[in-house]
Parts: structure tokens; sequence; C-alpha cells
């Protein structure tokens, strides 16, 4: 499919610069990825800085270039960490249904998704605050779950895996949701990178589907870059406390939540012509 699609669109003439952008993002993207920050976030903010993609490609790139660096991570984290195989499979499986409905958060979801994003990253953000102010505990010692816990675990696990077409990071979704459960954060790592691992690649076929003009080449670029990022991280993990994780993804969402977002915005229809081919696009 991806293939196919890099046939059909035109020669993308990339500079130096371009190619060294798109490698530095990656790295440190998936760096952050693996340890537990979530690249969506990432990607977002260093787009910005880098201009390495426009704003209405963001959702489509980051589910792509999810994919092989996910599967890196997932199978480093449930080696480090193997965790109760009845919770991981019902999780997993959940993100995987979600992802199998990302067509219809492509069709109905997308013009939400400034909202959809904000108003995670204001969960987690409550989240950190609360748990700074020790009047939340995030995450306790639970190796797995319980009948209920795994029923609600796995109807959140789908909105999470639906989420992530319109650009809602999966990574800190289920975060959120197990620490709640009181799951020890080691447990988190493997679930959380498996559940991307199987949910990506479904989403990802869908929006190559339903979503023209997608840059594959970059986004490629970006993808396998990605994969150092997680090489270097796998290195460091065992020496990050989990407040120093908590600290910078805080400081990450507060810089996404409140960075102006006129940058890359889509221009207006300058004809009803064009209003109505972009409407069709869309839908």
């Amino acid at each position: 499919m991806i293939g196919v699609k890099l046939q059909q669109q035109p020669t993308a003439n990339l500079t130096w610069k371009d190619y060294l952008t798109l490698f530095l993002s990656g790295v440190l993207a998936f760096f952050a990825d693996t340890l537990g920050l979530g690249s969506f976030a990432v990607n977002r903010a260093l787009t910005r800085v880098m201009e390495t993609f426009d704003k209405n490609e963001i959702a489509a790139v980051n589910n792509i270039a999810q994919v092989l660096p996910g599967v890196l991570e997932a199978l480093f984290f449930v080696y480090l960490f193997p965790v109760d195989l009845t919770t991981l499979l019902v999780l997993v499986a959940g993100a995987g249904i979600g992802g199998a409905l990302s067509g219809v958060m492509i069709r109905y979801g997308s013009h939400y998704s400034s909202l959809l994003i904000k108003a995670s990253y204001l969960f987690i953000i409550s989240l950190l605050v609360l748990h700074q102010f020790r009047l939340l505990n995030l995450g306790g010692d639970l190796g797995a779950l319980s009948t209920m816990q795994l029923f609600l675990g796995f109807f959140a696990m789908i909105v999470c895996g639906a989420l992530t077409a319109v650009g809602v990071g999966l990574f800190i979704m289920v975060q959120g949701i197990l620490f709640l459960m009181n799951l020890s954060p080691m447990f988190a790592f493997p679930i959380m990178t498996v559940a991307g691992a199987v949910q990506q690649p479904i989403t990802s076929l869908i929006i190559l589907q339903s979503t023209p003009n997608i840059p594959l080449k970059k986004t490629m670029i970006y993808s396998l870059s990605g994969c150092f990022g997680v090489l270097a991280a796998m290195y460091l993990f065992t020496q990050i406390t989990v407040t120093w994780l908590h600290t910078l993804v805080f400081l990450i969402l507060i810089y996404n939540l409140f960075v102006d977002d006129s940058v890359n915005r889509k221009k207006p229809c300058i004809s009803k012509k064009a209003c109505i081919g972009s409407l069709r696009l869309i839908h």
C-alpha cells in the first residue's frame, strides 16, 4: 500500500536541510516516545520549530510514522517488563478495535481534532498536577487488572485507539487510564507499546485509503530516523526517573496546549468551487 502511494506521488525535491531536520525530528520524537512521552505531542511541538510538516498533515504523519519504531518499542518493553498475558491481550485487543474505527473518526471527528487533542492534554496535565501535590497517586503496584477493571479498560482502549486517527497520542491516553486503575508504571510501558504496535498499522492503512496527499517520502524518512531514537532511548531508559519523565511531559503538553495555533493554518477557500472540492476530499 505504501509503495503504491509513493509511486503515485509527485517527486519530492528535498534539500539537505530537509533531510537533516526530518532526521533530527524523528530521533528526538521517538527518543521521547520510548521514554513514555509519546511522539505525537513532541512532533507537533517540533513541527512548529522545524517546519517539517504542515499542520493539516500531522495526524496522518504521526500515525504512519509510528509503525516501525513502535514495533521496536513493543519488543523491548515486553522483554524488559513481562506483563500479565490476559491483561495485555484484552487491552491490546481494545486498541486494535479502536484502530479499526479510525475511518469513522476521520469522517466525523476530524472537525473536532483540535478540541479533542487539547482535551487530552488538559486531562493528563490535571493528573500530573494532582500527583505532584499528592492529591492523586498515579500508578500503584498492581501487576494485573481485575475482571471489572479489564472490562472498563477494554472499552477505554477502544476510544484511545480510535482517537489516534485525528492526532490524539495513544501513549499519553493509555498512561492516564492505566495509572488511574492503579497499575504499576513499569507494566504500563509494555501494554501501551504493544497496543500501539497493533493499532497503528490498522489506523495507518485506513488513513492511506481515505486521506489524499500524504507526504509519504518525508514520513518514511522521519519514521526510519525514529528507529535510531528508539535505540538510543533503550540504553538510557533504566536511568531515567519517573519524576523527571512527569516534569518533561508536563512541559511539552503545556507548550502544545498554549502555543499559537495560527502556524500552518489552512488557507481559506478562494472560490465556491474550491470549497466544494475540499469538502469532497474530506468526506
